[in-house]
């Protein structure tokens, strides 16, 4: 149980923290960027899968949001959102629910194969919409995406023939370099991805069709995609919250909003204890979070389904049971998906309580 007005320490736990003022910095960070570069921002909402922080991002100047599953799309439009991008292939049964959405919200999903496509304007035919489409280009991550130059041109030839489909741009995500520690490194590794796209988009304009759109980016790569010339704009997510991983990647220097209170429920022995989370409440495939409010304490990395072990030394050993412990989790946007809400606090006090809307919509 929490409620507005509790004191941190009343908090129970395990509780997913989000720092108000922290957010509000990195929302108001990224929204200048984006002001001072001329190009507009889309934040992914894969990250907090929370519909008050995109609507927050939205007033600080977010032209909308960016999904990356059906499901979280249509939990953007049912909280008033209407602009919105799908960073993924729909196929299948869920065509049927994206047509749907597209008419009640201006949505636009990515493809990358003629089959799609075609499934695609049929349904959009059938319902009687146009449904937004861009091409997506594979610039390097070797996932998803057709290959930049001629093949990509021919894809956009082949929506564009497609009545019940508006071919709208290109969609070209670096994810192979967002993370890459040293900065030099990644910005010569973003600026070869992202010439890739952009020079697609000028072969596509070249043939006759117009590029209103090439979106890209992250939160590890925006101010080097995010000033290059021909991206119109930025899909960045993580810079909301931060995480452990983020944070430590050179020039990436946004707020750690995002936070983990655990409670101590044993002390075995000297130089151990026992909090009330483990892999059931944090992920750790970017490795186990770290401790950041008791000194000295290190969490050992084979973490329980509900356990974890606090490795103590020098003031850490005074620790009690019944002690709080926070917790700066390695990667945010899996450990959010453990969670059914964010308790906001402000100078250590509860303000709000913030249902995770999106939580759980694999489909």
């Amino acid at each position: 149980m929490c409620q507005v007005g509790f004191l941190k320490q009343e908090i129970d736990t395990p509780a997913l923290l989000i720092n108000l003022p922290k957010l509000d910095h990195n929302i108001e960070k990224m929204a200048a960027f984006a002001d001072e570069a001329g190009i507009s921002l889309r934040p992914h909402m894969k990250t907090h899968k929370c519909p008050i922080i995109s609507q927050k991002q939205i007033a600080a100047g977010a032209i909308g949001v960016t999904c990356q599953k059906l499901g979280e799309a249509e939990v953007a439009a049912k909280s008033g959102i209407s602009d919105i991008l799908l960073t993924n292939q729909i196929v299948g049964q869920k065509i049927d629910r994206l047509v749907k959405l597209a008419k009640r919200a201006n949505v636009k999903v990515l493809v990358d194969s003629r089959q799609n496509v075609v499934e695609l304007s049929r349904a959009a035919r059938e319902k009687g919409v146009q449904l937004g489409v861009l091409v997506e280009v594979d610039v390097g991550m070797g996932r998803c995406g057709v290959q930049p130059g001629e093949q990509t041109l021919q894809l956009v030839k082949f929506v564009h023939d497609q009545k019940s489909l508006k071919f709208m741009g290109l969609e070209g995500y670096e994810g192979h370099t967002c993370m890459i520690p040293s900065f030099k490194e990644r910005e010569a590794r973003t600026l070869e991805a992202v010439r890739l796209l952009v020079d697609t988009k000028d072969l596509v304009e070249a043939a006759g069709f117009e590029v209103k759109i090439v979106t890209g980016g992250s939160t590890g790569t925006y101010m080097i995609t995010g000033r290059y010339p021909g991206v119109t704009e930025i899909e960045a997510g993580s810079y909301a919250t931060m995480d452990k991983k983020y944070g430590s990647v050179e020039g990436v220097d946004f707020l750690p909003a995002l936070t983990i209170l655990v409670t101590v429920i044993s002390h075995p022995k000297e130089g151990i204890a026992i909090i009330d989370a483990g892999l059931k409440e944090m992920s750790v495939d970017f490795g186990v979070p770290d401790v950041i409010s008791c000194r000295g304490a290190v969490l050992a990395k084979n973490l329980s389904e509900e356990h974890g072990k606090l490795l103590l030394e020098g003031d850490a050993k005074q620790l009690q049971i019944g002690d709080k412990v926070e917790l700066l989790p390695s990667h945010g946007c899996t450990t959010i998906n453990l969670y059914d809400q964010f308790v906001v606090t402000r100078d250590d006090k509860v303000q709000e309580i913030w249902r995770i809307e999106g939580r759980g919509k694999f489909t």
